[in-house]
Protein backbone atom coordinates (compact mmCIF):
# COMPACT_ATOMS: atom_id res chain seq x y z
CA UNK A 1 0.00 0.00 0.00
CA UNK A 2 1.28 3.50 -0.79
CA UNK A 3 1.49 6.54 1.70
CA UNK A 4 2.57 9.92 1.28
CA UNK A 5 2.92 12.53 4.32
CA UNK A 6 4.22 15.42 5.66
CA UNK A 7 6.86 15.21 8.61
CA UNK A 8 7.46 17.07 11.86
CA UNK A 9 10.22 18.11 13.33
CA UNK A 10 11.01 14.91 14.94
CA UNK A 11 11.58 13.37 11.67
CA UNK A 12 14.92 14.23 10.91
CA UNK A 13 15.96 10.44 11.64
CA UNK A 14 12.94 9.25 8.69
CA UNK A 15 14.13 11.82 6.55
CA UNK A 16 17.58 11.26 6.64
CA UNK A 17 17.11 8.14 6.25
CA UNK A 18 14.63 8.27 3.11
CA UNK A 19 17.19 10.79 1.62
CA UNK A 20 20.19 8.47 1.70
CA UNK A 21 17.67 4.73 0.92
CA UNK A 22 16.18 6.93 -2.43
CA UNK A 23 19.61 7.27 -3.43
CA UNK A 24 20.35 6.87 -7.30
CA UNK A 25 22.77 6.30 -9.74
CA UNK A 26 22.90 9.83 -10.32
CA UNK A 27 23.38 10.84 -6.77
CA UNK A 28 27.05 8.71 -6.40
CA UNK A 29 28.92 11.61 -6.50
CA UNK A 30 27.16 13.62 -3.53
CA UNK A 31 28.06 13.19 -0.39
CA UNK A 32 26.31 11.47 2.42
CA UNK A 33 23.47 13.16 4.40
CA UNK A 34 23.65 12.67 8.70
CA UNK A 35 21.53 14.20 10.78
CA UNK A 36 24.30 17.15 11.22
CA UNK A 37 24.13 17.39 8.10
CA UNK A 38 20.13 17.98 8.07
CA UNK A 39 20.40 20.30 10.31
CA UNK A 40 23.04 22.62 8.85
CA UNK A 41 20.20 22.73 5.85
CA UNK A 42 18.05 23.74 8.45
CA UNK A 43 20.37 26.74 9.94
CA UNK A 44 21.77 27.79 6.47
CA UNK A 45 19.15 26.92 3.65
CA UNK A 46 15.69 27.43 5.92
CA UNK A 47 14.86 23.50 5.49
CA UNK A 48 11.01 22.95 7.34
CA UNK A 49 10.54 19.82 8.21
CA UNK A 50 6.86 20.67 8.16
CA UNK A 51 7.76 21.35 3.97
CA UNK A 52 9.55 17.52 3.53
CA UNK A 53 7.35 14.60 3.20
CA UNK A 54 8.11 10.79 2.34
CA UNK A 55 6.48 8.09 0.43
CA UNK A 56 5.85 4.88 1.87
CA UNK A 57 5.04 1.21 0.34
CA UNK A 58 4.24 -0.73 3.39
CA UNK A 59 7.08 0.96 5.73
CA UNK A 60 9.40 1.34 3.54
CA UNK A 61 10.37 4.61 2.26
CA UNK A 62 10.40 4.86 -1.31
CA UNK A 63 10.39 8.70 -2.21
CA UNK A 64 11.08 11.73 -0.35
CA UNK A 65 11.30 15.47 -0.70
CA UNK A 66 13.18 18.00 0.95
CA UNK A 67 11.62 21.46 0.93
CA UNK A 68 12.79 25.10 2.30
CA UNK A 69 10.56 27.59 3.21
CA UNK A 70 10.60 31.43 3.08
CA UNK A 71 8.22 34.27 3.47
CA UNK A 72 8.22 34.51 -0.25
CA UNK A 73 8.79 31.27 -1.41
CA UNK A 74 9.25 27.60 -1.51
CA UNK A 75 12.71 25.80 -2.62
CA UNK A 76 12.36 22.01 -3.37
CA UNK A 77 15.75 21.09 -1.97
CA UNK A 78 15.61 17.98 -3.04
CA UNK A 79 13.27 14.86 -5.19
CA UNK A 80 14.28 11.22 -4.58
CA UNK A 81 12.43 8.45 -5.80
CA UNK A 82 14.23 4.88 -5.09
CA UNK A 83 15.43 3.60 -8.72
CA UNK A 84 13.14 0.33 -8.14
CA UNK A 85 10.26 2.53 -7.51
CA UNK A 86 10.45 5.00 -10.19
CA UNK A 87 7.36 5.59 -13.00
CA UNK A 88 4.81 5.42 -10.76
CA UNK A 89 3.95 8.60 -10.43
CA UNK A 90 5.91 9.30 -6.65
CA UNK A 91 7.51 12.43 -7.36
CA UNK A 92 4.72 14.12 -9.14
CA UNK A 93 2.15 13.36 -6.02
CA UNK A 94 5.01 14.60 -3.92
CA UNK A 95 5.27 17.80 -5.69
CA UNK A 96 1.60 18.00 -6.04
CA UNK A 97 1.02 17.46 -2.16
CA UNK A 98 3.21 20.05 -1.54
CA UNK A 99 1.66 22.88 -3.64
CA UNK A 100 -1.62 21.94 -2.59
CA UNK A 101 -0.85 22.85 1.08
CA UNK A 102 0.91 26.19 0.11
CA UNK A 103 -1.91 26.96 -1.56
CA UNK A 104 -3.67 26.71 1.81
CA UNK A 105 -0.56 28.31 4.00
CA UNK A 106 1.48 29.87 1.48
CA UNK A 107 3.48 31.60 -0.01
CA UNK A 108 2.55 30.55 -3.24
CA UNK A 109 5.83 30.56 -5.10
CA UNK A 110 7.74 27.45 -5.28
CA UNK A 111 11.49 26.53 -6.79
CA UNK A 112 13.50 24.43 -7.69
CA UNK A 113 17.00 24.02 -9.03
CA UNK A 114 17.77 20.97 -10.84
CA UNK A 115 21.32 19.74 -12.39
CA UNK A 116 21.26 20.58 -16.04
CA UNK A 117 22.60 17.27 -16.95
CA UNK A 118 19.28 15.46 -15.36
CA UNK A 119 17.12 15.18 -18.04
CA UNK A 120 14.88 12.93 -16.06
CA UNK A 121 14.60 15.44 -13.22
CA UNK A 122 14.06 18.51 -15.83
CA UNK A 123 11.23 16.69 -17.35
CA UNK A 124 9.57 15.17 -14.24
CA UNK A 125 9.50 19.38 -13.04
CA UNK A 126 8.41 20.61 -16.48
CA UNK A 127 6.31 17.48 -16.46
CA UNK A 128 4.08 19.06 -13.53
CA UNK A 129 3.94 22.20 -14.77
CA UNK A 130 6.76 24.09 -13.47
CA UNK A 131 8.05 26.40 -15.98
CA UNK A 132 12.18 26.87 -16.77
CA UNK A 133 12.76 30.74 -15.37
CA UNK A 134 16.65 31.05 -15.87
CA UNK A 135 20.00 28.84 -16.31
CA UNK A 136 21.95 29.17 -13.03
CA UNK A 137 26.08 29.20 -13.75
CA UNK A 138 28.76 28.21 -11.35
CA UNK A 139 31.69 30.92 -12.14
CA UNK A 140 35.24 29.48 -11.30
CA UNK A 141 38.57 31.55 -11.05
CA UNK A 142 41.71 29.62 -10.84
CA UNK A 143 44.05 30.53 -8.12
CA UNK A 144 46.46 33.07 -9.50
CA UNK A 145 49.42 35.07 -8.86
CA UNK A 146 49.08 38.48 -7.00
CA UNK A 147 49.12 41.14 -9.92
CA UNK A 148 50.28 44.68 -9.63
CA UNK A 149 47.57 46.96 -9.28
CA UNK A 150 46.86 49.90 -11.06
CA UNK A 151 48.89 53.03 -9.16
CA UNK A 152 46.44 54.35 -6.77
CA UNK A 153 44.03 51.31 -6.92
CA UNK A 154 44.42 50.45 -3.86
CA UNK A 155 43.52 53.72 -1.96
CA UNK A 156 39.99 53.86 -3.59
CA UNK A 157 39.58 50.31 -1.73
CA UNK A 158 37.63 50.15 1.47
CA UNK A 159 35.17 47.58 3.85
CA UNK A 160 31.49 47.92 3.12
CA UNK A 161 28.70 45.69 5.36
CA UNK A 162 25.90 44.43 4.15
CA UNK A 163 24.41 47.43 5.59
CA UNK A 164 25.54 49.69 3.40
CA UNK A 165 25.26 48.13 0.58
CA UNK A 166 21.31 47.72 0.92
CA UNK A 167 21.08 50.92 2.48
CA UNK A 168 22.69 52.07 -1.04
CA UNK A 169 20.44 49.57 -3.01
CA UNK A 170 22.87 47.83 -4.84
CA UNK A 171 21.70 44.33 -3.13
CA UNK A 172 19.76 42.26 -5.45
CA UNK A 173 16.04 42.60 -4.93
CA UNK A 174 14.66 41.23 -7.95
CA UNK A 175 14.94 38.64 -10.73
CA UNK A 176 15.79 35.30 -11.18
CA UNK A 177 18.51 34.38 -7.94
CA UNK A 178 19.89 30.77 -6.11
CA UNK A 179 18.19 29.99 -3.28
CA UNK A 180 21.86 30.20 -1.17
CA UNK A 181 22.44 33.65 -2.51
CA UNK A 182 19.49 35.39 -2.55
CA UNK A 183 18.77 38.88 -0.56
CA UNK A 184 17.54 37.31 2.24
CA UNK A 185 20.27 34.46 2.68
CA UNK A 186 22.17 37.49 2.15
CA UNK A 187 20.21 39.29 5.25
CA UNK A 188 20.17 36.07 7.34
CA UNK A 189 24.32 35.35 7.04
CA UNK A 190 25.23 38.48 6.59
CA UNK A 191 27.73 38.71 10.18
CA UNK A 192 29.67 35.63 8.61
CA UNK A 193 30.31 38.18 5.36
CA UNK A 194 33.22 40.56 4.17
CA UNK A 195 32.60 43.24 2.10
CA UNK A 196 35.07 45.08 0.06
CA UNK A 197 33.60 48.46 -2.50
CA UNK A 198 35.51 50.33 -5.60
CA UNK A 199 34.91 53.99 -4.80
CA UNK A 200 35.47 56.67 -7.40
CA UNK A 201 34.74 60.15 -6.08
CA UNK A 202 30.99 60.10 -7.53
CA UNK A 203 30.36 56.82 -6.03
CA UNK A 204 30.35 53.07 -5.53
CA UNK A 205 32.06 51.39 -9.19
CA UNK A 206 32.16 48.21 -7.95
CA UNK A 207 32.25 45.40 -4.64
CA UNK A 208 31.48 42.30 -3.73
CA UNK A 209 30.53 40.49 -0.43
CA UNK A 210 32.27 37.12 0.10
CA UNK A 211 32.75 34.28 3.46
CA UNK A 212 35.97 32.93 3.97
CA UNK A 213 37.17 29.92 2.88
CA UNK A 214 36.80 27.10 5.13
CA UNK A 215 40.24 25.46 4.49
CA UNK A 216 43.65 26.23 2.80
CA UNK A 217 43.68 25.96 -1.09
CA UNK A 218 39.56 26.04 -1.37
CA UNK A 219 37.88 28.90 -3.61
CA UNK A 220 36.83 31.58 -1.37
CA UNK A 221 32.76 32.06 -2.36
CA UNK A 222 31.15 35.31 -4.02
CA UNK A 223 27.88 35.69 -2.32
CA UNK A 224 27.07 38.75 -4.21
CA UNK A 225 29.06 41.26 -6.80
CA UNK A 226 28.27 44.03 -8.87
CA UNK A 227 30.23 46.77 -11.17
CA UNK A 228 28.62 50.50 -12.31
CA UNK A 229 28.37 50.71 -16.53
CA UNK A 230 31.38 51.95 -18.04
CA UNK A 231 35.24 51.10 -17.15
CA UNK A 232 35.54 52.15 -14.40
CA UNK A 233 33.50 49.87 -12.84
CA UNK A 234 35.22 47.05 -14.83
CA UNK A 235 38.41 48.21 -13.37
CA UNK A 236 36.76 48.68 -10.57
CA UNK A 237 35.43 44.99 -10.11
CA UNK A 238 38.77 43.09 -11.21
CA UNK A 239 40.93 45.59 -8.83
CA UNK A 240 37.78 44.20 -5.45
CA UNK A 241 38.46 40.47 -7.02
CA UNK A 242 42.46 40.42 -7.09
CA UNK A 243 42.06 42.01 -3.20
CA UNK A 244 40.15 39.51 -2.41
CA UNK A 245 41.91 37.21 -3.57
CA UNK A 246 45.01 38.47 -2.21
CA UNK A 247 43.32 38.52 1.49
CA UNK A 248 41.80 34.91 1.43
CA UNK A 249 45.16 33.47 -0.35
CA UNK A 250 47.80 31.72 1.30
CA UNK A 251 50.75 31.69 -0.97
CA UNK A 252 49.12 33.83 -3.83
CA UNK A 253 45.42 34.93 -4.95
CA UNK A 254 43.26 32.39 -3.79
CA UNK A 255 40.47 30.98 -6.44
CA UNK A 256 37.44 32.38 -6.90
CA UNK A 257 33.77 30.93 -6.61
CA UNK A 258 30.51 32.50 -7.75
CA UNK A 259 28.08 29.46 -7.09
CA UNK A 260 24.41 29.48 -9.59
CA UNK A 261 24.94 32.64 -11.10
CA UNK A 262 21.80 34.20 -12.95
CA UNK A 263 22.54 35.76 -16.27
CA UNK A 264 21.60 39.09 -14.97
CA UNK A 265 23.58 39.12 -11.88
CA UNK A 266 27.47 39.66 -13.76
CA UNK A 267 27.84 39.53 -17.44
CA UNK A 268 29.26 36.17 -19.08
CA UNK A 269 31.69 38.25 -21.02
CA UNK A 270 32.85 40.73 -18.14
CA UNK A 271 33.14 37.20 -15.88
CA UNK A 272 35.40 35.32 -18.60
CA UNK A 273 37.45 38.71 -18.99
CA UNK A 274 38.05 38.73 -15.05
CA UNK A 275 39.35 34.69 -15.86
CA UNK A 276 36.17 33.22 -15.15
CA UNK A 277 35.29 30.27 -16.41
CA UNK A 278 31.88 28.31 -16.57
CA UNK A 279 31.00 25.28 -14.48
CA UNK A 280 27.90 23.50 -13.42
CA UNK A 281 24.79 24.39 -14.81
CA UNK A 282 21.33 24.44 -12.91
CA UNK A 283 18.29 25.35 -14.30
CA UNK A 284 16.20 27.42 -12.28
CA UNK A 285 12.40 26.38 -12.01
CA UNK A 286 9.39 27.88 -10.95
CA UNK A 287 5.43 26.88 -10.31
CA UNK A 288 2.66 28.48 -8.29
CA UNK A 289 0.81 26.98 -5.74
CA UNK A 290 -2.48 25.30 -6.91
CA UNK A 291 -5.69 23.68 -4.80
CA UNK A 292 -6.93 20.35 -4.93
Amino acid sequence: MTAYRFCRTDDIGLLVEAYERCRGPEDAGEAALDRDGFKRLIRDLDLWCSSCMVAFEGREPVGVLLGAKRPASTLVYALRVHPEHRRREHGRHLLTSLSQKLAILGPPRLVAEVPADRDAACAAFSACGWTMESRLTDWHRPATSPTDLPAGAREALAPIPFADLAAADLLPGTGPRCWQRDLPALARHQERLSGLAFHSPDRIEAWALWEEPSAPGEACTLWAAGAAPGSFGRIGLAVVLDEIGRRTGRTGNAPLLLPRAAPEELDADLLAELGFARGVEHLLFSSRAQAA
